[in-house]
């Protein structure tokens, strides 16, 4: 029950929280199948989180087990399906635990569950691919052929991308391919150590080719940039925004420092352009002039602007204060900033319906059940006003100085890796 009121209160925070959410490939995690998920790991707890509301089925994950220290907390974090792992940075002493932490994963398993697992072993905001942790292959092969109960157990990669670390990013989240377990069972009977490395190398392999990743993760702040750009290239299109994010990071990882510097300020000046003339990047891209609404719909929602605005203002500004002054790691941010959202949000609400329902205020007190609804809206209508005035701006420019929007275009297209 905990479980399912963290999956309901998390599912309506990150409807608010994320402008855009896409999943692709959902499905192959069929019903009933057990299955190990190995995902990249770029903001911490979120990770966990999100993939558990949007795939589909119940997930249990590892997380680091200092957090586990409490019994009051062992139990709630239990209940919402954690399972705590300790590494050797909280202490030698604690690594026998992982005995049962690695029984738990293979009694799970056999039950038929996800058990999702970070290979990389930390969350950073690097683009970078880690050397993976032996810790799945290990459970993956004792859970296949010591215990002999997880029938079609399988491998799954799980592929994450936040377009930044904010309020406002877009989600995407891809299910992408499998590793079947049979082709170790011969030689884990007989070399056990060399099937885990094995598999552990085999899971690698497969890992980069199904998440984008950056050869050189210093460069990751230009390539998620760049890939802001794609998004909107692909905003229909979830297979082609992975294959063209791909694509820039490869292209990204193997320009030398000299070009890489002076693509950098080609990017830069592009976006001091798009700010100096009002427009924005979608107003260039291959989507543009697809708008979803006109100025008369924005109208039409303005009441609803206005509730959400009124009711959810003063908890979604507390909560950036308390994540600005308690988060100093990027990758931690959106994790914090979702986690006391939700919290805030949660207090708000149930504050405002104890006020009017002692108050006898009935209407007040259903507008209020659904007032979540009008501030997903006002978020909403605040992305669409913000488009209908660059869109603006750049019909307006477009009959001025034609030539600067085919400058603009041309400069996009050398960004994008595009042959003009």
């Amino acid at each position: 029950m905990l479980y399912r009121f963290g999956w309901t209160l998390m599912w309506v925070t990150f409807r608010i929280f994320f402008r855009k959410i896409d999943v692709l490939g959902a499905e192959k995690l069929q019903h009933g199948k057990p299955a190990i998920l190995i995902a990249n790991h770029p903001a911490s707890f979120l990770d966990a989180m999100v993939l558990a509301v949007f795939l589909g089925r119940p997930i249990h994950f590892y997380v680091r087990g200092d957090i586990f220290s409490h019994p009051l907390v062992y139990r709630i974090l239990t209940k919402l399906h954690m399972i705590p792992i300790f590494s050797r940075e909280h202490g030698t002493g604690n690594l026998s635990k992982n005995k049962s932490t690695f029984d738990r994963g293979r009694k799970l398993l056999s039950a038929g569950n996800l058990l999702l697992i970070f290979p990389e072993g930390f969350s950073r905001q690097s683009k970078q691919a880690e050397p993976f942790k032996k810790g799945a292959a290990r459970v993956a092969l004792q859970t296949a052929f010591d215990d002999g109960k997880a029938s079609h157990l399988h491998i799954q990669t799980i592929a994450l991308n936040y377009s930044h670390h904010g309020f406002g990013a877009n989600l995407f989240i891809r299910v992408g391919d499998t590793l079947e377990l049979d082709q170790y069972e011969t030689s884990y009977r007989a070399f056990p150590a060399q099937a885990v490395n094995r598999l552990t190398a085999d899971m690698q392999a497969m890992f980069e080719k199904n998440v984008i990743h950056l050869k050189k993760g210093e460069r990751t702040e230009t390539a998620e940039a760049v890939m802001r750009m794609a998004f909107h290239d692909h905003s229909e299109n979830n297979e082609g925004y992975f294959l063209a994010s791909r694509n820039i990071c490869e292209r990204v990882a193997e320009m030398d420092d000299e070009t890489y510097a002076a693509f950098q300020s080609k990017l830069e000046r592009y976006h001091q352009l798009l700010t100096t003339n009002k427009i924005d990047d979608t107003s260039l891209s291959a989507n543009a002039g697809q708008s979803k609404s006109n100025w008369f719909n924005l109208f039409l929602l303005s009441p609803f602007f206005a509730l959400g605005t009124i009711i959810w203002w003063i908890p979604g500004k507390i909560s950036k204060w308390i994540t600005d002054k308690t988060v100093t790691r990027i990758d931690f941010y959106t994790s914090v900033y979702n986690g006391v959202l939700g919290f805030m949000g949660l207090i708000w609400w149930v504050l405002w319906k104890i006020i009017f329902w002692i108050a006898g205020q009935k209407l007040l007190w259903y507008l209020m059940f659904v007032s979540p609804a009008f501030c997903y809206v006002a978020l909403e209508w605040i992305d669409r006003y913000a488009r209908h005035k660059a869109e603006f701006h750049f019909k307006s420019l477009l009959k001025k100085d034609v030539t600067f929007i085919d400058q603009m275009k041309q400069l996009r297209t050398e960004i994008m890796f595009v042959k003009s």
